[in-house]
């Protein structure tokens, strides 16, 4: 009997499909199925030896001379993804001849199946590692099409100084098989290249101290109006007895925040801290926006981290951008927290005038629970970095479960590392 030859690829394809201009098939290799598995939330040893076992299940199968067949047709055509921009260049005749053996064996080592017929080798296959569940298939079939880029999904991973985002991205990025990681810092110190710090002192400064930048007064009297606006809108929409009822106590709660002097005195040097890290981060999150908003459009998968990420502000974006999943990340534990940043310091020390980060930690813990209490609010998945090795796992699980996460399953927002 003879031996089946191998098989390198599997190129999946769409029913239905097949005569549209626009690609409809997608070519699989062992590492791209692997990490596709993986982006579902597959362990790494588990995706590999899953896509092994496809690859074996997709050769043994009865049908696989009729495949094969079928394969060299289509891979003929133009349907296949990137064919067509091979095809409209002409190489020269030495060239053309040294391409061929290599077109030829990428043919003979394809197998083209049904895109039914491919998630139903998988998902068996799934099974007999114990990943089984009643979303297993609709898990697999939004990883391919983020592998496949006919959707994307952009990770947020939200939280304040020293709290490990930026390790914890790189490591997310890498198990998801996502190459695009950007800082929001990598943002601001983009626009800070149009500006001076004279000119903007405020975007020049850290968003732990970014406060120092603002005018007190300026402050209290922005935050009085806000809640006079906002009293006065719950006056007019309260029923005419209650307004009546009501009407002196909200007088005397609005009276007072109308005076200058009075609201000042109110503003408190950690409520600074925090107006200071809201204004800066209103600042970057623009160019953020029009940035996912490409990514959308070329349907390319990214990991967003930074400290600009303010829960108000991704609300805002959520709202915009279907494709974004959020994460609060942050260290229950302060001196835990404060060990972070001996490394960063210049003489691996937290002696608070040789370490900025130490002598604003008040600052930064402040910053932090004011992020813990809005990811409470709008139910942001939290995740207490304390082990990055469990907490890049805790945050790459769900991302398949995007659709879950959006629509509030964060019933217990909190998940511990």
């Amino acid at each position: 009997m003879a031996e089946l030859a191998k098989v390198l690829y599997i190129v999946v394809v769409d029913e239905g499909e097949k005569r549209e201009k626009e690609t409809s098939s997608f070519r699989y290799t062992r590492p791209v199925l692997q990490s596709t598995l993986q982006l579902m939330g597959c362990k790494a040893r588990h995706a590999f030896k899953i896509s092994q076992r496809v690859f074996a299940l997709i050769r043994s199968e009865s049908s696989y001379n009729s495949l094969l067949q079928e394969g060299s047709e289509t891979l003929n055509s133009d349907g296949l993804k990137g064919n067509s921009e091979k095809e409209d260049v002409r190489p020269a005749n030495g060239d053309r001849n040294k391409s061929i053996p290599f077109e030829l064996y990428k043919r003979r080592t394809s197998v083209v199946v049904k895109r039914e017929t491919f998630l139903d080798v998988v998902c068996d296959a799934l099974a007999e590692y114990k990943y089984v569940g009643p979303n297993q298939r609709a898990d697999l079939i939004l990883a391919c099409r983020i592998r496949e880029r006919k959707e994307s999904v952009t990770v947020l991973l939200c939280g304040t100084s020293g709290c490990g985002k930026s390790t914890l991205s790189a490591l997310l990025g890498s198990r998801l098989g996502v190459t695009t990681v950007i800082s929001t810092d990598s943002i601001r110190h983009m626009m800070r290249s149009f500006v001076n710090e004279k000119q903007n002192p405020l975007l020049w400064a850290s968003t732990y101290h970014a406060g120092e930048c603002l005018d007190p007064v300026a402050v209290a009297e922005a935050k009085a109006k806000k809640k006079a606006k906002k009293l006065a809108g719950t006056a007019q929409s309260l029923p005419k007895g209650e307004l009546a009822d009501g009407s002196s106590a909200g007088k005397s709660d609005a009276q007072p925040m109308e005076n200058g002097s009075t609201s000042t005195e109110l503003i408190s040097p950690k409520q600074m801290a925090v107006e200071g890290f809201k204004a800066q981060s209103e600042m970057v999150i623009d160019s953020l926006d029009r940035l996912i908003t490409a990514w959308e459009e070329r349907k390319e998968s990214v990991v967003v981290e930074g400290v600009h990420l303010s829960l108000n502000f991704v609300m805002g974006l959520m709202k915009k951008h279907p494709s974004i999943i959020p994460f609060m990340i942050y260290i229950t534990n302060e001196d835990k927290h404060l060990e972070r940043f001996a490394v960063r310091a210049k003489y691996m020390t937290l002696d608070p005038a040789k370490n900025k980060y130490v002598k604003y930690i008040r600052n930064i813990r402040t910053i932090q629970d004011y992020l813990c209490k809005r990811a409470d609010k709008h139910l942001v998945p939290k995740i207490n970095n304390t082990n990055v090795d469990k907490s890049h796992l805790s945050a790459a699980a769900p991302v398949c479960h995007s659709r879950d996460i959006r629509v509030g399953v964060g019933k217990s927002n909190h998940m511990k590392s």
